[in-house]
């Protein structure tokens, strides 16, 4: 494993970075980062749903659409980023985040601090969320990437993204301020050396002997992938809901909405958004519905031979195909 040196600022660039190295190298890769303040949306999120849009524009803040799943976060540069970036192995997805989720609680366990990796993908500090973790696949590599809250500006934390009721469904605490901890108010450190803690434990570790700094040739492909992907409003605004018939429901995988368009009593176009995680993601999915008839049969055939894990992870097939069902009277 390299680390790979990036003080970039830009949540844009810093996700080109990703992919780039994602895509580029054959090493297994660790980086640290840091964003000015941004929003940064999980791939299959509704960024009306999720997201101030008012609010991150009065405050020329980004917002940014990741590769991988799960919710939306703020950030800012009083808190920072990680990124795991390896060859797949045959991990399972829970098995994968646990283990890339593993040597960072064991560098806050280091600093004194009772950190466990908790539910689906949470860093939490006596009960306190500071981490949020994500993944996203290719064909030959995994990117896993997550935040370590060390600071926030409250007022932007708090106004940045919207606090909806179905998000909080059976938690103890009903809003965004109440779930999060911050680990500057823990630990007697700065944040630019609590990164460098970080770093070097994450060397000793891995046992990484090489840090790589990216040559002008390759800033200028990944600004390329910048300009071309993660600046566009294509990307990260999407092309909005459909929907008249729409569904959210929060279960163990996360919220997953649907919305469907019928015409001619067949599905003419179907949304699937939310913060679960997926490694196939949900366009083919989408495909194997749209243009079929409306009718529960066709859908369970359409589903039948489908290994549902892998489009929505932990969602059950039989209860996605209730849901769909619900909106077509």
């Amino acid at each position: 494993m390299i680390f790979v040196e990036n003080k970039s600022l830009d949540p844009a660039l810093n996700h080109a970075i990703e992919l780039y190295l994602m895509e580029n190298y054959d090493d297994d890769i660790f980086m640290l980062w840091r964003n000015r303040p941004c929003i940064l949306i999980g791939r299959y999120q509704n960024i009306n749903l999720e997201v101030n849009l008012d609010f991150t524009k009065e405050q020329n803040m980004d917002v940014i659409r990741r590769l991988s799943g799960g919710g939306a976060i703020y950030c800012d540069d009083q808190n920072m980023q990680y990124s795991f970036i390896t060859k797949k192995t045959k991990d399972s997805v829970d098995e994968s985040f646990k283990k890339f989720a593993t040597p960072v609680v064991n560098a806050l366990k280091s600093l004194g601090l009772n950190a466990q990796f908790t539910g689906r993908n949470d860093i939490q500090i006596d009960g306190a969320k500071v981490s949020g973790n994500a993944q996203f696949q290719n064909k030959e590599k995994i990117l896993h990437h997550g935040t370590l809250l060390y600071k926030a500006n409250i007022f932007n934390l708090t106004h940045a993204l919207k606090a909806r009721d179905i998000k909080f469904k059976g938690k103890a605490v009903q809003s965004i301020r109440s779930r999060v901890g911050f680990i500057g108010d823990l630990i007697d450190m700065d944040i630019e050396n609590f990164m460098d803690y970080i770093i070097d434990f994450m060397k000793k570790e891995y046992k990484i002997t090489k840090s790589t700094i990216l040559t002008s040739e390759e800033m200028e492909k990944i600004y390329k992938i910048k300009d071309e992907l993660f600046s566009t409003d294509k990307w990260n605004y999407g092309t909005g809901s459909l929907k008249k018939n729409r569904k959210a429901e929060k279960y163990s995988c996360g919220v997953v909405e649907i919305g469907v368009d019928i015409e001619d009593e067949k599905i003419k176009d179907i949304s699937i958004e939310g913060d679960f995680f997926s490694e196939l993601g949900i366009d083919k999915l989408r495909e194997m519905l749209i243009g079929i008839s409306a009718s529960k049969s066709a859908i369970t055939k359409a589903l039948e031979n489908v290994d549902f894990n892998r489009y929505i992870k932990a969602m059950d097939k039989e209860v996605f195909i209730e849901d769909i069902v619900k909106l077509l009277n």
